[in-house]
């Protein structure tokens, strides 16, 4: 009995078939434009609209003659305010859904600058649709209204960043840690092996550790002078601080706490007054 292969992003036809494949090919793909003036457009008009009838409505009530209309709402026999409350009723429903669904929208994480690149070069690169469709898709890649449906890692930082511009400078390590082939028969497209790419990141992490520790450990057991040692300490301390803050998130708090733990285990270091 044979198993069928999953088709690749070529197996479907040219068109919007092999775009919506090639969007499903990797999470990160799966960006959208936000429209964040139109939606506000809209719900601009419904908020002027609901406007509008609230002062139908304040007008209608301060020309009530009957005071039984306003003190009672089963009695009430005046047919234009409960029209107006129909229509009020009916509009706050539909604002009420935009102003929820705009802020899930702005809620979502922006897309990342690398993955709508990876999405303009290849939309530009392969053309699945015609030009004045592929507008939203082959704009800017700087552009800033976009969204990803697929939320990264909550530890994701700029060590992982790093790792990224690496792989993708070097198309040959590339090819050990992606498994796009299996997907597409594109050569320039490269899927990340996850578990892979996991594995390598804390394997990066957890030799720097140890390294930022007994480099300048070494350095300071080699140095006798207490000026020489004081600055390798103050270089250390300053390099760990920023390497901390921009390769890692972090809050202020735990990075000071972080750089504080740092330096001590340094002035441990440097209290001995000479080389072994």
């Amino acid at each position: 009995m044979t198993t069928k292969s999953r088709p690749t992003v070529e197996h479907y036809r040219q068109g919007y078939p092999r775009l919506a494949a090639f969007l499903n090919l990797d999470p990160n793909f799966t960006i959208f434009r936000r429209f964040d003036t139109l939606h506000l457009r809209v719900l601009l008009e419904q908020q002027d609209r609901l406007c509008e009838l609230q002062q139908q409505l304040e007008d209608c009530d301060d020309a009530e003659t009957v005071q039984l209309n306003l003190s009672s709402r089963r009695q009430d026999d005046n047919r234009t305010r409960r029209n107006v409350l129909q229509q009020v009723a009916t509009e706050l429903k539909d604002y009420d859904k935009g102003v929820l669904r705009f802020h899930r929208m702005i809620s979502l994480p922006r897309a990342r600058k690398r993955h709508r690149r990876s999405v303009h070069n290849w939309v530009n690169g392969n053309k699945p649709v015609v030009r004045s469709e592929s507008a939203s898709l082959i704009a800017a890649p700087s552009a800033k209204h976009y969204i990803a449906l697929h939320a990264e890692d909550s530890d994701r930082a700029g060590f992982e960043l790093f790792f990224d511009r690496v792989v993708q400078s070097y198309p040959r390590l590339a090819s050990y840690v992606s498994h796009g082939m299996a997907k597409t028969s594109d050569r320039n497209v490269f899927i990340l092996r996850r578990n892979l790419y996991g594995r390598v990141i804390k394997c990066l992490v957890a030799l720097s550790i140890p390294i930022g520790i007994i480099f300048p450990m070494l350095l300071l057991y080699r140095f006798e002078k207490s000026e020489s040692r004081s600055a390798i300490s103050a270089i250390f301390v300053l390099m760990a601080s920023f390497a901390i803050c921009f390769m890692t998130k972090v809050t202020k708090y735990n990075l000071l706490l972080a750089v504080v733990g740092y330096a001590a285990v340094l002035s441990a270091f440097l209290s001995n007054p000479g080389p072994i």
